[in-house]
């Protein structure tokens, strides 16, 4: 069984038997991994502060036929945030659990990989809720599964004055499509270009905006909606961000 070194950062954890833990990656060289960590949640582990959620690392696994197996670990960066702000982690875990949903195994995005870093340094230090709601409509850009904010789902026409959205058609409609679309919802200009913004922003260097609180309200709609739609499931990392919450 070949062994194999990469950059990786840890996305879940969960512990299993008595000692030992499953992991899933995100790496810059593989993409998604799925991987056992054989006692490491014993003290003397080597491997045991290494693999904390969200750490970046340095890491070498064994190739398995099922799930591979790590050998080595070494940490190349943290998140402080997301250890000590209980809010920043259930936000950074919406983000990590909708990769790993929209990604397979095996297929590498080095552009995904460097994007997701600067989203996980942002949660904490920005509202998390809103660093969420842009990782959100970005992860369906890069899944290519995003919805369509300028040109009509149905006729494919710009969008302009009195179009719809709907989360069923995958976006924006024509104003003519719109009548013939059973629970569309407004789309203002205000909207769409909110929308825009949050499609196209640059983590490495944000710009600074306000928004409405309806069209806040409106994109995170959308945004759920349109995973429900995609996925036909709710994220379980939805139900700890309500706990929270309530």
């Amino acid at each position: 069984m070949a062994l194999y070194t990469t950059e990786a950062i840890l996305l879940e954890v969960r512990n299993w038997g008595e000692a030992d833990k499953m992991l899933q990656l995100f790496s810059r060289a593989r993409g998604r991994i799925r991987a056992a960590a054989f006692g490491c949640r014993r003290p003397k582990s080597p491997l045991s502060g290494a693999l904390q959620l969200f750490n970046r690392l340095e890491i070498t696994l064994t190739e398995g036929e099922r799930v591979d197996t790590v050998r080595q670990a070494s940490v190349r960066q943290r998140f402080p945030s997301l250890t000590n702000d209980l809010t920043a982690m259930a936000y950074a875990s919406f983000v990590a659990e909708l990769l790993l949903e929209l990604t397979p195994e095996g297929d590498p995005d080095e552009k995904l990989y460097d994007w997701l870093p600067n989203v996980l340094s942002a949660c904490g230090p920005r509202n998390p809720r809103l660093v969420a709601l842009i990782a959100g409509y970005q992860l369906l850009a890069f899944a290519g599964v995003g919805f369509k904010l300028e040109e009509c789902c149905r006729c494919g026409r710009p969008v302009e004055a009195e179009g719809a959205f709907s989360v069923s058609e995958g976006g924006a409609l024509c104003a003519s499509c719109a009548g013939e679309t059973i629970g569309s919802r407004p789309y203002p200009d205000s909207l769409r270009e909110f929308l825009l913004l949050l499609s196209s922003l640059d983590w490495q260097a944000p710009a600074a905006f306000t928004a409405k609180k309806d069209d806040l309200i409106a994109a995170e709609t959308f945004l759920l909606g349109g995973l429900y739609h995609l996925l036909g499931k709710n994220l379980k990392s939805l139900g700890f961000i309500r706990q929270l919450a309530g």
